[in-house]
């Protein structure tokens, strides 16, 4: 069978023109590590997204310095399943209090130096930000780093992705089966913790932690009936 995919152009494609859309173009945290887990390569967004120090400065040092080492042991776990298996693994999970899906890809090594590992990454931005299945395809993280989110509780990082998706107090209880009293107290709680002082900025916050996408499910496509007005946590 014939591929679909047509060219007009014969010439051989320069893989440095590939390479530098991928890390100034995408908008994607674009890390190597060796097999170890040192870092050889770090994009200024893959600084930003994993909480390194300049880009250039972090290469050489291992990613443990700057993540969790519970965190970097899960990670550099799905790296060398990549290195072994010869394929790509991505993984969803939080580091640096940002929800990201990161693909794990083996770099084959030339002249017999080992092989690294080309890890790129996104915010995850789920449509349905309260689903705990990953995306097809994606296996779920073990260990998460929370960053400044470690402070909320499991009901107060509910609530701030669905304040992410744009639902009001009274959507929110509908979909929590929580009276609106009690989503009223969660989000001051949320605007206290988190140092902000209105609905906004906590979307702002939920959206740019990648909890939830910029273009999300309409609020009412998934809301529950209220099981009861007064019914508390």
């Amino acid at each position: 069978m014939k591929s679909s995919f047509m060219t007009t152009r014969p010439t051989a494609v320069d893989a440095t023109v590939i390479w530098e859309a991928l890390i100034a173009d995408s908008d994607a945290g674009v890390l190597i590590l060796d097999s170890k887990g040192v870092i050889e390569f770090a994009n200024e967004r893959a600084v930003e997204m994993f909480g390194l120090r300049d880009g250039a400065a972090c290469v050489g040092h291992p990613l443990a310095e700057f993540v969790p080492p519970d965190v970097f042991r899960d990670r550099m776990s799905l790296a060398q399943e990549s290195l072994a298996a010869g394929r790509a693994v991505t993984v969803e999970g939080m580091i640096a209090g940002r929800l990201q899906q990161s693909t794990f890809r083996p770099i084959p090594g030339s002249a017999g130096a080992p092989a690294s590992v080309l890890v790129v990454s996104r915010l995850a931005g789920p449509s349905d930000p309260l689903s705990r299945l990953p995306s097809p395809g994606t296996v779920r993280a073990h260990v998460d780093d929370p960053g400044a989110l470690g402070v909320l509780t499991a009901r107060e990082m509910e609530i701030l992705k669905l304040i992410g998706l744009g639902l009001s107090s009274a959507e929110i209880a509908r979909r929590l089966e929580r009276s609106v009293k009690t989503v009223e107290w969660h989000r001051v709680s949320l605007g206290d913790k988190l140092g902000v002082s209105n609905r906004v900025e906590l979307a702002r916050i939920a959206i740019g932690a990648g909890l939830v996408g910029v273009d999300p499910t309409p609020p009412g496509a998934a809301a529950k009936p209220v099981a009861s007005a007064d019914r508390a946590d």
